[in-house]
């Protein structure tokens, strides 16, 4: 793909190219009728898009036809049946095959067409088949015979230049078939048409997808529905710490599972959206009926697909609802679980509290007793030192009056001492 000139002397934006380009992204070709077209939907494989893009020019080249160039999303060229035209999408890819000629008359089914027509690797799983008939006024009853009249939806417009109709039932081949009557569209006009069928068929399978995903949550969500209720009404019964232990862990699961599940559907789901919403625009020009016998396409498919795109969005809402009332229950839960922690550390502290009064208590009693000990020692010393100073004439009170004199003044001196450690000790613990 070309690359878009900057505007001198200007330095253009990383992006500009992709931007600017985006309006051309999705070209479509003109034809005149009659003509067959058959499309195919591919989701795009684990196989890196280099690989992807080295087949389909390989595949080119074998036709003697030029590869896309460098980057293109799309690219078209002829083939011996008619032009052949892939296009690369975010999640998907198609091929289209515009036939001409014997190929082009569809009394013959698609999947024989599709045995005779050179085919491209598969680029991913196949999801899509679309086969439709341009044909002229002429030719339209015909045409129109071969569809199944039970389930028929059909549909004007150009303003009257044409008709579109279509069972949306796939064929024997798996091919869901379209009838396009041409009342006088210029070539570019039913080009744009053809491309407009097509994107109602592929968008349409595309935006389907989220339905399994939606199906397949279903009973996780009741599972797990069922599994807090119950877990709700224990927690109104059961109080210890150990209960609330046991009920935290399964709440931690099924939050665990309900987080998986948003994970696994969230793109699913919002492509579901989107891709309806393209629909939606595509749909515009297909509502107003041929007749008073079928309804139009839009309003077909509209009730068709309206319930599985609401089951889609029902799922969703309600995964997003089920994880935010497990927020509010483990939020409930570990309050609860805080509150007898706390009711557990009071107690704790109380019983600490009472502990550290009792070892007070005791520890008085042992600096009493000790003051007492130590003293008894010290007044035995000081009865030595008095009984040498007797003997050296340098006592001048009785010997039995200077000890019991000394009793208090050392019992004192060793309280005081006493006083003064603890304090020290009090002081470095600070």
């Amino acid at each position: 793909m070309a690359s878009v000139a900057s505007t001198p002397p200007f330095e253009p934006h990383p992006a500009r190219d992709s931007i600017l380009l985006e309006a051309h992204s999705r070209p479509f070709f003109p034809f005149g009728s009659p003509a067959r077209l058959i499309g195919l939907t591919f989701l795009r494989g684990s196989e890196a898009p280099e690989k992807l893009r080295e087949r389909l020019d390989a595949f080119a080249r074998s036709h003697g036809r030029a590869p896309a160039p460098e980057g293109a999303k799309h690219h078209r060229h002829e083939l011996p049946q008619g032009l052949f035209r892939w296009e690369e999408h975010t999640e998907f890819m198609t091929f289209v095959f515009l036939l001409a000629g014997d190929h082009a008359r569809f009394d013959i089914p698609a999947a024989d067409l599709m045995r005779d027509l050179p085919l491209p690797e598969q680029p991913g799983p196949h999801l899509a088949s679309v086969d439709i008939a341009f044909v002229g006024k002429e030719g339209g009853e015909t045409a129109l015979q071969r569809l199944r009249a039970s389930i028929l939806s059909h549909s004007v417009v150009a303003d009257g230049l044409a008709e579109i109709a279509s069972d949306f039932a796939p064929d024997e081949g798996g091919f869901v078939r379209f009838v396009a009557i041409d009342h006088g569209l210029t070539e570019r006009r039913l080009g744009a048409l053809a491309r407009d069928i097509t994107e109602v068929e592929f968008y349409r399978t595309m935006a389907l997808l989220g339905l399994p995903e939606a199906q397949r949550i279903g009973p996780v969500i009741r599972e797990v529905e069922q599994g807090l209720a119950k877990l709700t009404a224990e927690l109104v019964h059961r109080q210890s710490l150990q209960d609330g232990d046991a009920l935290l862990a399964e709440l931690t699961q099924m939050t665990a599972r309900v987080e998986s599940e948003i994970a696994r559907t969230t793109f699913r789901f919002g492509a579901t959206r989107a891709y309806a919403a393209i629909l939606s625009d595509r749909l515009e020009t297909l509502g107003t009926p041929a007749g008073h016998t079928a309804p139009a396409i839009a309003s077909f498919l509209e009730r068709r697909n309206a319930p599985a795109f609401r089951t889609c969005e029902r799922m969703e809402t309600n995964l997003g609802n089920l994880a935010a009332r497990l927020t509010r229950a483990s939020g409930l839960l570990r309050t609860r679980i805080d509150v007898e922690l706390a009711k557990q550390n009071n107690t704790l502290l109380s019983s600490m509290s009472e502990r550290t009064k009792l070892q007070l208590r005791l520890q008085q009693t042992v600096e009493g007793l000790s003051v007492a000990a130590i003293s008894y020692y010290v007044v035995g010393l000081v009865g030595y030192l008095l009984k040498a100073a007797k003997e050296a004439h340098f006592l001048p009170l009785p010997l039995d009056l200077a000890i019991g004199v000394s009793v208090p003044l050392v019992v004192i001196a060793m309280a005081l001492l006493v006083r003064r450690i603890r304090m020290m000790h009090m002081g470095h613990g600070d």
